[in-house]
């Protein structure tokens, strides 16, 4: 179980419901928040953290 909680789908889900809930609250605009994610994401891919799922394995836990 230890293992399950420290793989990439779980903190993906994790980040994405801290997301949710601060835009659900209105601690930032809707618009800001879209910008923040965008900006991101785009960091995350140019990093080459967030990679297509067709060139590997993915985000599948080992």
């Amino acid at each position: 179980m230890n293992k399950k909680l420290k793989s990439y789908p779980v903190a993906i889900a994790f980040f994405a419901l801290i997301g949710l809930f601060v835009n659900d609250t209105g601690i930032l605009a809707p618009e800001k928040y879209s910008q923040y994610v965008d900006a991101l994401l785009a960091l995350l891919i140019a990093a080459g953290i967030i990679s297509s799922p067709g060139h590997g394995k993915g985000y599948g836990d080992k």
